[in-house]
């Protein structure tokens, strides 16, 4: 049999607060701190002038080189079978 005396003793249901709005007409720049506003949370255009300036690479100049199994590497009884 149920206890009815159990269902008074359940805990209030969990409220949550409402999760702060970011206020994005103005905020510092993660990484120079300089106050800016953008529609969504980002480095300032001068970081990201930096940034490209400083972390692009130059894409490889050849192909890439033709794959060569190593000496380990022994074929199975499939790739061996003559059709």
């Amino acid at each position: 049999m149920a206890n009815p005396s159990a269902e008074a003793e359940k805990p209030p249901p969990t409220e949550f607060p409402e999760p702060e709005q970011f206020d994005y007409s103005a905020f510092p720049c993660p990484r120079c701190k300089t106050t800016m506003s953008a529609e969504d949370y980002r480095p300032c255009e001068a970081c990201i002038a930096e940034l490209k300036a400083t972390q692009r690479t130059e894409g490889s100049a050849g192909e890439a080189a033709a794959y060569e199994p190593k000496m380990n590497v022994t074929p199975n009884a499939v790739a061996l079978k003559d059709d």
